[in-house]
């Protein structure tokens, strides 16, 4: 990506691309936040044997109509009170909060972060796409802030940017912080709700995995694990000073396109690594010629872990 150019057009739009090596199978599973920039990247044009780019809630729609309509209602029934009151306590739109499959009690719950430029209703469609028995799925929604790569222009973002290199990103401490701190909240919210801490995942996608890494790692909590998809540890000297009393156990499965050209690969395999050195096991799954996206085969890799990491 060329520097100055519009988040709009980058970072924001590239959000869950159906990658080309992951998109061998027709039922395409991911909204794209926004469309790529014909003037950043040029036309998309899938080849004959690529699964065209498909809306997930309209595939959703096309295999099952009623899907979206229960979806929608069971989310606008179930909120958490206490999530949306730690939301409303820091700033926060409302989460969304998907029920367990079967209804009932949540026996464990998924908390996932979404990207730049998206909410929780862009991902929220994951919950019926892997409907996991007893796992109720909080989906947070940023604040809209001003975005520096973006000319200031504002959009939802959990911490504001200034770079898509490697060398050129200055973490944006205070509203990184702040961003882990309404998770942490959402933890609290979910622990008073009567489901057990080591019970609760936290995972997010792209700026999403940011937050959530930076959640789970210093949480004085003994969580069941933390999920990062297409992401990189951000403050990276705090650590591992930062760490929480627990994180040495923590489970963490990173995720990484190869053709990554938002975050790139790089910051997947550096971020396992430091990880690594600091004794905490990682589960890194390489997708071969994924961008900044998210595939089906991810997203099952996705569901096996948390199923493994709650215990059900």
């Amino acid at each position: 990506p060329r520097t100055g150019m519009s988040l709009g057009a980058v970072y924001g739009t590239a959000t869950r691309t159906v990658a080309t090596a992951c998109a061998s199978t027709p039922k395409a599973v991911h909204r794209l936040a926004f469309r790529l920039s014909q003037q950043v990247f040029g036309p998309v044009r899938p080849r004959s044997s690529q699964a065209r780019h498909v809306s997930r809630r309209r595939a959703l729609a096309i295999a099952s109509p009623l899907v979206l309509t229960v979806l929608a209602s069971s989310t606008s029934t179930a909120m958490s009170s206490a999530s949306a009151a730690a939301a409303a306590a820091r700033g926060f739109p409302a989460p969304i909060v998907v029920p367990p499959p079967e209804g009932g009690a949540a026996s464990a719950v998924c908390i996932f972060l979404h990207g730049l430029g998206d909410t929780g209703h862009g991902w929220a469609d994951v919950a019926s796409q892997m409907p996991i028995a007893g796992v109720q799925w909080v989906f947070p929604t940023a604040r809209t802030i001003p975005v520096t790569l973006n000319g200031g222009a504002k959009m939802t973002g959990w911490y504001d940017i200034n770079d898509l290199d490697i060398d050129g990103i200055v973490d944006d401490r205070v509203q990184t912080l702040a961003s882990a701190d309404y998770i942490a909240a959402l933890v609290d919210a979910a622990v008073a709700d009567g489901v057990p801490a080591h019970k609760v995942l936290i995972g997010g996608f792209s700026q999403g995995g940011v937050v959530a890494l930076t959640a789970a790692l210093r949480s004085d909590k003994n969580l069941a694990g933390c999920a990062g998809l297409s992401t990189y540890l951000a403050l990276r000297d705090d650590y591992p000073a930062a760490l929480g009393p627990h994180a040495a156990a923590l489970p963490v499965f990173l995720a990484h396109g190869t053709a990554d050209a938002v975050l790139k690969y790089e910051y997947g395999t550096l971020t396992a690594a430091k990880l690594g050195e600091m004794g905490i096991a990682v589960d890194f799954k390489t997708y071969p010629g994924m961008a900044h996206s998210a595939c089906p085969e991810e997203l099952r890799h996705l569901a096996a872990f948390i199923s493994a990491q709650v215990g059900l």
